[in-house]
């Protein structure tokens, strides 16, 4: 061997012993992997509930296809405590492995949390270096931990669950737009803004098998929340307008006429909005312009585009003015109408937010102007209008 081999090798064997590599590291499969985690008070205690995951079902069911009927792919696991942080420890001394948060997804609060205030939670999920600011996060009016629970259905993993993945429902039929950390902690900051928190439930007597009905979970409204707590809420069907005056709004489903006697079903794509405030005699007015375009899906025989177009047109109105009336009854500016003027005319809103109360009546929301335009005409249906029933 040649001298520089020999060093080389010398060199090699000095300074092996000084590299570090992975001795810390925790093989994967000896870990806990935490993918929800549920926060309720009680009794004057926190309560925490974690959902960890069984990643061998979610591993067979990606591979087969199936779904186990032995596992329903995670387990709960629940801690006390007078604080948040003493609640997870107390859940940590009966967990068998260390409890790993960097894959965590989805946070639930509870009614009574959001009415206590919800920045100790956000305080302690933002301080913790695991956790991010991605996390779909909810609000529940029922217990934490059957939210926690509901299976999936079809699936083994709450992985691809409305828990684990809400914006893929969203996507399809947009009522009550998911929401992440990072834009509620925004929200809370902004001075003009209602911060809008999704609220999840179970519900029974929509999926069945031939073994049993199942609870499945929907998003049933938004929680309403002021100064970090629970300030009321709007369920779904009083949250309608809503979904004009955002801009994620995916496809917005409109029946014209009754349940009974429908005229045409509608489905409407990304609705534009604008807010222009007024300020008249030292009382602040708004004036909204929503544009949007439609596609018809079913039509009956004598239905106009131009019959469609005006009747389209009045009931967004409706839904917009209903939902800000629901908004007012609990001093809530839902529709973030205020907003427009803190970023329009600051003096102004600084002269009507000196009382500390919502300057808003029911004539404030002056006009509300709708522009529909019909881009496919659809298909006519004629039992739209068979009355033999």
């Amino acid at each position: 061997m040649k001298r520089n081999d020999w060093r080389k090798a010398i060199f090699a064997i000095l300074f092996l012993p000084l590299l570090s590599g992975c001795w810390n590291a925790k093989e994967v499969e000896h870990m806990f992997y935490a993918h929800a985690v549920g926060i309720d008070y009680l009794d004057g205690k926190y309560n925490v509930y974690v959902q960890i995951l069984d990643f061998s079902t979610l591993g067979k069911q990606e591979s087969s296809g199936g779904k186990s009927e032995t596992t329903e792919g995670a387990w709960v696991g629940k801690g006390q405590g007078n604080t948040i942080e003493a609640a997870l420890h107390n859940l940590y001394k009966t967990s068998q492995r260390r409890i790993y948060w960097g894959h965590l997804n989805t946070v639930i609060l509870s009614e009574s949390v959001l009415k206590l205030g919800i920045h100790e939670g956000i305080d302690l999920l933002t301080r913790f270096n695991e956790f991010r600011y991605t996390l779909w996060i909810f609000g529940t009016r029922a217990p934490v931990k059957d939210i926690l629970l509901a299976s999936p259905i079809l699936e083994a993993s709450p992985v691809y669950s409305q828990l684990g993945d809400p914006g893929d429902a969203y996507k399809q039929s947009s009522f009550i737009l998911p929401k992440q950390l990072y834009r509620l902690i925004a929200e809370m900051k902004e001075h003009a803004k209602t911060p809008l928190l999704p609220m999840i439930n179970t519900v029974k007597g929509y999926w069945v098998d031939k073994k049993q009905e199942y609870s499945a979970l929907e998003v049933e409204g938004y929680g309403l929340i002021k100064n970090g707590k629970w300030n009321g809420w709007l369920p779904r069907t009083k949250a309608k307008g809503l979904r004009w005056i955002e801009r994620r709004t995916a496809r917005a489903p409109l029946v014209i006429g009754s349940e009974k006697q429908p005229v045409a079903s509608i489905i409407f794509e990304h609705p534009k909005h604008e807010i222009v405030p007024v300020v008249r005699n030292g009382k602040i007015y708004f004036n909204l312009t929503i544009r949007v375009k439609g596609n018809i899906i079913e039509i009956g025989k004598g239905a106009s585009e131009s019959l469609l177009k005006s009747k389209s047109e009045k009931l967004i109105r409706e839904e917009i003015r209903q939902t800000y009336m629901e908004g007012l009854k609990q001093n809530t500016d839902v529709l973030n109408l205020l907003d427009s003027l803190y970023r329009k005319q600051l003096p102004e809103w600084q002269r009507l937010g000196q009382s500390g109360k919502v300057p808003l009546d029911g004539s404030s929301l002056q006009k509300i102007n709708v522009k529909v335009n019909i881009t496919n005409s659809g298909r006519t249906v004629d039992r739209f209008f068979d009355n033999s029933n």
